[in-house]
């Protein structure tokens, strides 16, 4: 009765409150499939809301085989990189090729990467062989081509030769000092020719990133004062004296210290690439990321695959990749993420979003952008939003661009509208990482974030999330002038039947978040609309379920939440915050569980209850 009576009310306050209109669903991608070629099979994806797209690959009994061995590819070379690239280079020239590598461990050590340019219906058949890599920078790029598959492939990193990172123990502590000893779990890392890049807590037990309701981290990379010296005092241990930085390290407290961050890339696919398949494709170890997708390529799948600490190493090794496992960036969409085990990363399992440019000045037909991620060529056209984050019709085709330093571009113009003005941002109407499936993963046990999802039409179902260490679902707008502008907006989003157990490990904020930060403040309008989060389980909530603004048509629907006993208890677990530019909202049907008689607390807070549509569950 008591249920039935807030509903009523809450229906009641509704009558007399202004809402937004809820948009209208968006027509999405439909693709048909007509005259495939005798030589390639096709992948049917069905996405949000009806998106259909396809996916082509090679058809291997109508391919020409050939052996990476003949071409000299040996587990006896100390590099084989002039063998394998004359393998490709002949698949550039010949296509309709599959491409076969005897199993075994073959070593690389070049500093160029492997390029397979050009490439039309090939297919590189792994065989279980292993690929190891030893220099950083990108390892293996495919380029302007169409219809390639790589599978049945292992990728790793040469430990013995330079350790990813390590687990240090802190003891002597000393802030009046400014020095710290860091105890090596394996004392063979323990080195002062190894890079300090990065430091983060772990869990003492599993050495996994990020413990209960805390994560110390310091990225001593980028500042160039962090680390004033490193000197080995035994044979396990460092004493590392530092400008302050790590004053707040206590003794006892075991941290993972990355040696590599952003050094390298497994796999490149870029230059308008598409119909590229990765399947059982493994990937133990990358100075960086195990996957970046960019440069307008298209219709890719990652499928079947494992990006994680390879089992039999788990007493040496303490992460898989030092960055994102798989970023999504300035592409034309349409790819599939399904059936893989994700975990380890020193950075987001998976980033999907375009890049943003953010007006610093404008003088006359010129802008100066602050671009990080952004494709920025003669003759794109950029569309702009106003310093509220609000569409405006301007557009503006780009004349020439000139690099001021890493991240700051000055753009020419035809004919800059004279409105355009400081803060406003920028996008490229060239690019959409929309269209996508991530259905069947397993993502745990990683540093930051398990899915930013920052562009349209996705699908995001019967995934599993385990233990990470931030927010396992981000969607967002995010620019951070002096280090990354990212998401343009979403629209069409399917968060489907996926498991949450201790997701959030370290308290980020909430288990999900779906929000905004444009330079320090939010949006100020809906940035995100028909975002659908219906028929999920949460387990063991050490924080928020979830926080959201900026959004207009949200359905919270058919969820199972249950705070659990895994985190202390706190006044905000398992809530769900509804905070500014929320309209068009349907909360029904969501089942809590959560301790004392029907919880004092609400479950939901809001900042105007205009935003309800309808409320049945519990509050």
């Amino acid at each position: 009765m008591l249920l039935k009576i807030i509903s009523l009310i809450a229906s009641l306050i509704l009558i007399f409150t202004p809402s937004a209109a809820t948009p209208e669903k968006p027509d999405v991608l439909v693709e048909t499939l007509e005259n495939l070629s005798e030589n390639r099979t096709a992948d049917e994806i069905n996405g949000a809301n009806g998106t259909r797209f396809y996916i082509q690959r090679p058809e291997a009994d109508r391919l020409n085989e050939i052996n990476a061995a003949d071409f000299g590819l040996s587990e006896n070379n100390a590099d084989n990189y002039d063998a394998f690239q004359s393998a490709l280079n002949y698949c550039s020239q010949h296509p309709q090729t599959k491409l076969v590598i005897d199993k075994g461990t073959y070593y690389f050590r070049s500093s160029n990467g492997l390029d397979a340019n050009n490439c039309t219906d090939l297919l590189i058949e792994g065989s279980d062989a292993t690929f190891v890599f030893s220099s950083t920078g990108y390892r293996f790029f495919i380029r302007n081509s169409d219809c390639v598959e790589i599978r049945n492939l292992s990728i790793d990193w040469n430990w013995a030769e330079s350790p990813l990172a390590s687990v240090v123990t802190v003891q002597n502590s000393s802030p009046d000092e400014n020095t710290v000893d860091l105890v090596f779990r394996n004392a063979e890392y323990c080195s002062e020719n190894n890079r300090l890049t990065a430091i983060t807590q772990c869990d003492p037990e599993t050495f996994t990133f990020g413990t209960a309701y805390s994560a110390k981290e310091v990225y001593l990379y980028q500042d160039t004062t962090a680390v004033k010296s490193a000197e080995k005092i035994s044979e396990n241990t460092l004493r590392v004296t530092h400008n302050g930085c790590m004053d707040n390290f206590e003794n006892g407290e075991t941290y993972i210290l990355r040696h590599y961050v952003y050094d390298g890339t497994a796999f490149n696919l870029r230059d308008y690439s598409k119909n590229i398949t990765f399947d059982n494709v493994s990937i133990f170890g990358s100075a960086g990321m195990a996957y970046i997708c960019e440069g307008n390529c298209s219709h890719f799948q990652i499928i079947n695959g494992f990006i994680g600490i390879k089992p039999e190493h788990k007493d040496k090794r303490c992460v898989s990749m030092t960055a994102d496992a798989i970023h999504i960036v300035n592409t034309d969409g349409c790819f599939n993420i399904s059936g893989c085990d994700i975990s380890g990363m020193g950075d987001d399992a998976v980033n999907v979003h375009d890049g943003l440019g953010y007006v610093s000045s404008v003088n006359g037909n010129t802008l100066t952008l602050i671009a990080s991620a952004m494709r920025l060529e003669a003759g794109d056209v950029l569309a702009f939003k106003n310093d509220k984050f609000e569409n405006t019709a301007l557009t503006a085709k780009i004349v020439s661009v000139k690099a001021l330093d890493w991240i700051t571009k000055e753009v020419v113009f035809e004919n800059l509208s004279e409105s355009v003005t400081a803060g406003w941002t920028a996008y490229n109407t060239g690019c959409n990482s929309g269209n996508y499936v991530i259905r069947n993963n397993y993502f745990h046990e990683n540093r930051a974030r398990g899915l930013l999802l920052q562009s349209s039409n996705g699908l995001c179902e019967n995934n599993r999330f385990f233990k990470t260490m931030a927010q396992a679902i981000k969607v967002v707008m995010d620019i951070e002038p002096t280090l990354w502008q990212e998401g343009t907006g979403v629209d069409n989003l399917i968060i489907r039947n996926n498991t949450f157990e201790k997701c959030n490990l370290s308290d980020w904020g909430s288990v999900i978040e779906i929000g905004t930060n444009v330079a320090g403040r939010s949006a100020e309008t809906a940035v995100f609309t028909n975002v659908e989060i219906v028929g999920n389980s949460f387990t063991d909530i050490p924080s928020r379920l979830m926080r959201v603004n900026n959004v207009n048509g949200f359905v919270f629907s058919g969820n199972t939440v249950d705070t659990g006993n895994y985190f202390d208890k706190t006044n905000l677990q398992g809530k769900i915050q509804m905070s500014d530019y929320c309209s068009g909202i349907t909360y029904s049907d969501n089942s809590f569980t959560v301790g004392g008689f029907l919880n004092s607390k609400k479950i939901v807070q809001a900042d105007s209850v205009s935003v309800w549509a309808e409320v049945n569950s519990q509050l």
